[in-house]
């Protein structure tokens, strides 16, 4: 590890004696005094420039007679403790970058040498690029969780009120984490600052944080403001990207079906479906799976299961290293377990839950066993249940957080068959997080 040391004036003098092998009074010559070099090396005068200068001549006339070449130069002797932080600094955020690339340990490392030296050194443009490439660095190996954390320091330094690029780059960011993580509460939050205070950002920031609060006011089922940003979205990427229109459009169909305005939604997704290339196998799937969804709202169950085959047919093809194929086994268990085929379903959720775990998907991973809790009661398969509490346990470890939902439901299940002991264990394990 390579170690970056930072030296006051007085001492680097000291030190440029010691290499040239000379005393106080040769360095000082006729033009300065002995006692001068002194209270610099002590730290008890500062070193000008007009000093400086004499020293390095001095230094040259002694070297010259030696035959010795000198490496050292004005800038060198004169840089304070602060501009050598900075430089340190500058090549701590390269390197950084450079290992950010790897996702490895090695990244890690680095940091907590760079978060080591910043305890003496508060110098906050470079913080901010520093937590923020932590915060990317988290994000590519999905730990969503620590990302939000160096996101949010970065904003902490940032001020909110200059629109720049670094601002609403950082709140990007923490828009998409907070989905990721739950917070949707925060996430709609942060998307509301960005939108109402930078009322002037380039629209591809704006199409962003319109999206994002979208999102995460759905998860809130707060269905009329997630249509209110879905419409202003809908006006400004119509003609601009035609996949993202349809993704739009496609969360537009999801809040008319979760407010039960089943046709408005069917009328959309049949749309999309009339004018999108069907080449487009991602969103191909992803319009199916809604339409099979729709079709049981609408209590027409044989088109549901006809549309669903279509779905299975067309997922074989999907790449697995796809970052929604999760999302698309999780709903279409959903679909099965409306058609109250519980194998099938149990089926996806597993395979939803595999995938899940590979992306950190702590918020998909959360509803995926509040789902086979439910079909596992339904089957009366205790010893399954206990495999999904062996999960609760792993999955709120990485969190460092409970989800109540699940809990209780656990609670719930274990009164029912009055296991004390799992109680017992539920309690002890919630305990120690909360």
């Amino acid at each position: 590890m390579r170690s970056y040391q930072i030296l006051p004036i007085g001492v680097k003098l000291k030190k440029l004696r010691e290499k040239y092998k000379l005393n106080q009074d040769s360095l000082a010559g006729n033009d300065i005094t002995r006692n001068l070099i002194s209270q610099i090396e002590h730290g008890k005068a500062n070193l000008t420039r007009h000093a400086a200068e004499i020293m390095l001549k001095n230094l040259q006339e002694i070297c010259n007679r030696r035959n010795i070449t000198i490496e050292e130069d004005i800038e060198y002797l004169i840089e304070d403790e602060a501009s050598q932080a900075n430089k340190i600094l500058d090549q701590y955020i390269k390197e950084l970058k450079d290992l950010i690339v790897y996702k490895d340990i090695s990244f890690v490392d680095k940091l907590n040498e760079v978060e080591a030296f910043l305890v003496n050194w508060d110098i906050k443009d470079k913080k901010i690029v520093i937590f923020e490439l932590a915060g990317d660095y988290f994000c590519s190996i999905n730990n969503f969780y620590k990302s939000a954390i160096y996101y949010e320091k970065a904003r902490s330094l940032i001020n909110v009120d200059m629109v720049t690029d670094n601002v609403v780059s950082i709140l990007r960011k923490l828009s998409m984490v907070y989905f990721y993580t739950a917070k949707y509460d925060y996430g709609a939050k942060c998307c509301e600052f960005a939108l109402e205070r930078f009322t002037s950002m380039d629209d591809k920031y704006k199409v962003i944080f319109l999206f994002n609060s979208s999102l995460c006011y759905i998860k809130l089922e707060e269905y009329d403001k997630a249509l209110n940003k879905l419409i202003k979205l809908e006006n400004i990427i119509k003609e601009i990207d035609k996949q993202k229109y349809y993704e739009v459009l496609l969360q537009k169909a999801a809040c008319y079906e979760a407010v039960k305005n089943y046709e408005k939604s069917l009328n959309i997704c049949n749309k999309i479906l009339d004018s999108m290339d069907k080449k487009d196998n991602e969103q191909y799937i992803m319009i199916l799976i809604n339409l099979s969804q729709l079709y049981i709202k609408l209590s027409n169950f044989n088109k549901s299961r006809e549309i669903l085959n279509l779905v299975l047919e067309n997922l074989v093809n999907i790449n697995k290293e796809f970052k929604l194929l999760p999302n698309f086994h999780f709903e279409i268990a959903k679909v099965y377990r409306e058609l109250n085929e519980l194998e099938s379903a149990e089926e996806h959720y597993l395979k939803a839950l595999k995938y899940a775990k590979n992306y950190s998907y702590y918020f998909l991973i959360d509803d995926i066993l509040l789902e086979l809790i439910d079909i596992y009661i339904l089957q009366n398969n205790i010893m399954k249940i206990s495999d999904i509490k062996n999960e609760f346990f792993i999955l709120s470890g990485k969190k460092d957080k409970i989800n109540s939902k699940i809990m209780l439901k656990l609670i719930r299940v274990y009164l029912d068959k009055k296991d004390i002991n799992s109680l017992e264990e539920i309690y002890e394990f919630s305990a120690k997080l909360m």
